[in-house]
């Protein structure tokens, strides 16, 4: 091959790889969040598939097919929200968070646990005893207290 072919053939190649965009690069995790199902409390087997159903619909619709959003869910929510879990891009997401059915459109993100071990963490707890100088005994074990929970999606 001659220098004057090889120079060309490479100016194209880098022409040609400058043109194209990554699709999977701008693609994300998100969570869409659409409100409270119509279903109640206990809902049946059939109320659960007819919300993950729904889903595949809504978002088909923005995707062009509801097979391609089959391959975009990898998570809904069926029993007490109303939302699913999806690798959109971020174009696509947006558009979503500006639908009336949509409550709020976010990136999925990991959390870092801080402890597995919260009694002990918070000070309430050493070697499965409670200490003289717990907070439990100051706030007497809890007695017209509310407690908080943070679900970070983490199974153990």
């Amino acid at each position: 091959m001659r220098p004057l072919d090889a120079a060309f053939c490479f100016l194209c190649f880098l022409v040609f790889s400058l043109l194209q965009s990554p699709s999977s690069a701008a693609k994300r995790s998100y969570v869409v969040y659409m409100g409270a199902h119509s279903h109640g409390i206990e809902p049946s087997t059939a109320d659960l598939e007819k919300a993950t159903d729904s889903h595949y619909e809504f978002l088909g619709s923005f995707l062009g097919s509801r097979e391609t959003a089959e391959d975009s869910i990898f998570y809904s929510y069926t029993r007490h929200i109303n939302g699913f879990a999806a690798i959109l891009d971020e174009e696509t997401a947006a558009t979503i968070a500006r639908h009336p059915k949509v409550v709020s459109v976010f990136e999925n993100r990991g959390r870092k646990l801080h402890t597995t071990r919260s009694w002990e963490f918070l000070g309430l707890d050493r070697n499965h005893a409670v200490p003289s100088y717990s907070i439990w005994n100051k706030a007497r074990y809890g007695e017209d207290a509310i407690i908080g929970n943070l679900d970070t999606g983490e199974i153990f």
